[in-house]
């Protein structure tokens, strides 16, 4: 009986360190962003090692008797071998992991193990000079071995694997918690196995497997990671392949849109021509109209190219814009919907800048537009223009609905847009955005839920 329970002990104890190497060599590191990545292959060797040895210090454990005398000693040699090597792996894993710290942290812990190796190797010595060949000396050296090379190790492995899952956790990774408990699991394993006596007791060489098997445990769910983050590059590649093609068929869409809204509106110009010839204006109130029709539809050109100048922005001669004038006008154009709201404006009249005047409109009206969209019927928006150091700031601010961080971070995402489908296409402060650029001018957008939004532009001195 009693040798029926040694064996399934020791079966479990290897079948766990093998486990552990395993678990290793069958993850696929090349597309790995952590930088402890590089040195598990020393981790791996560690667990197959060691495995070999404690399924190869079983058969000894059995069949001891069977064992011919001549043979005594050089069974001792390689169990003695076998167990150095096994921790050797291990040491070599603490090392280049110290490697991936900080370069203090990377000193004291090399430093530690070159005395470890150095008081090692002295013990070594002494115990082998004297020639004898005893089982006492082969136990001397075993139990050196275990006390510094295998007690050392661990603890250095484990302080390496602590630290950097410390690290992790710092820069609010969940996932550093899984190496910070390998570290203690090591830890454990490493006084179970330097500190305590195989034969104290019994249970010993399963207190060993018990914290092995911590150490498989959390160091498969720390490396389960490289399996997210291959997941995550293969999503975010084939998003972009999805965005790509979506762009693609939207962009020849869009050249179509452009060409058959131009052909009806150069015929409402046409017509309207004509209106004017066989009905000239009798009063200021009817030329008003005739004015603002005709400013509509060439606005309206102008938006139907907008999408091919976004993919393909156009050279046009800069000329100085007068800034005031371009908030009239932007906000004339939205008047249908801006009677609704109470627009502030604080522009001096002689600030000036060179640009493209319909360019300019098309950005005031953009960002006047999302601003009553955001805006409850009544609500203030404000735009204010001021000259500063270095160029001219320009700022629309709402009291309307704000945005949330993930909303904020996706803004300028062209398509992408809070509101209910078929209220906007998610192109207006993309197309914001390329105008402010081609006027050499930078644009941020500050928003909190529930307190309003400002774009600010600040356009540089030319």
């Amino acid at each position: 009986m009693l040798t029926f329970i040694v064996f399934n002990i020791y079966l479990f104890y290897g079948l766990v360190f093998f486990s552990i190497g395993c678990v290793v060599v069958f993850r696929n590191f090349k597309y790995s962003q952590l930088s402890i990545s590089p040195t598990l292959w020393a981790l791996a060797l560690f667990g197959f090692t060691h495995a070999f040895h404690e399924w190869s210090e079983l058969y000894v454990i059995l069949f001891a008797d069977d064992i011919s005398q001549q043979y005594q000693v050089l069974v001792q040699w390689l169990r003695l071998l076998k167990l150095a090597l096994s921790f050797a792996s291990l040491m070599v894993f603490a090392w280049l992991l110290f490697a991936i710290l900080s370069r203090r942290i990377a000193r004291i812990g090399h430093g530690a193990i070159l005395l470890v190796l150095l008081a090692y190797c002295i013990s070594v010595v002494s115990l082998s000079g004297s020639l004898d060949l005893s089982d006492e000396m082969f136990s001397q050296a075993a139990h050196c071995t275990r006390l510094l090379l295998g007690f050392g190790s661990a603890f250095l492995a484990g302080s390496g694997m602590a630290i950097y899952g410390h690290g992790l956790l710092q820069a609010r990774h969940d996932y550093g918690q899984y190496f910070v408990a390998t570290g203690v699991g090591l830890w454990i394993y490493g006084v179970l196995a330097g500190l305590v006596p195989t034969d104290l007791h019994m249970t010993i060489p399963v207190l060993r497997t018990l914290a092995s098997g911590l150490v498989l445990i959390t160091l498969f769910k720390a490396l389960k990671i490289f399996d997210i983050e291959r997941e995550q590059q293969t999503e975010v590649k084939l998003k972009r392949a999805i965005e790509a093609d979506k762009y693609k068929a939207i962009g020849q869409l869009a050249m179509g849109v452009a060409h058959e809204i131009n052909n009806p509106l150069a015929s409402s110009t046409l017509a309207l021509d004509l209106l004017e010839r066989k009905h000239p204006p009798q009063d200021d109130a009817y030329k008003e109209y005739i004015n603002r029709i005709r400013l509509g539809i060439s606005r309206a050109a102008e938006i139907s190219k907008e999408l091919l100048a976004y993919a393909r922005p156009t050279s046009e001669e800069a000329m100085p814009v007068c800034l005031a004038e371009v908030i009239r006008s932007s906000i004339k154009l939205l008047s249908h919907k801006q009677r609704n709201f109470e627009i502030r404006v604080n522009c001096p009249e002689s600030l000036s800048m060179l640009g493209q005047k319909i360019k300019l409109e098309e950005l005031l009206i953009n960002l006047l537009n999302n601003a009553m969209d955001a805006s409850e019927q009544g609500g203030i928006i404000c735009v204010d223009v001021a000259s500063e150091a270095g160029g001219i700031r320009l700022s629309v601010t709402d009291q309307g609905q704000g945005m949330d961080d993930a909303s904020l971070a996706r803004a300028l995402e062209p398509f992408y847009s809070t509101k209910a489908i078929g209220k906007g296409t998610g192109l207006g402060l993309a197309i914001c955005e390329s105008i402010v650029r081609a006027h050499r001018g930078s644009m941020d957008i500050h928003s909190q839920l529930g307190q309003g939004t400002q774009v600010s532009i600040l356009f540089e001195e030319v």
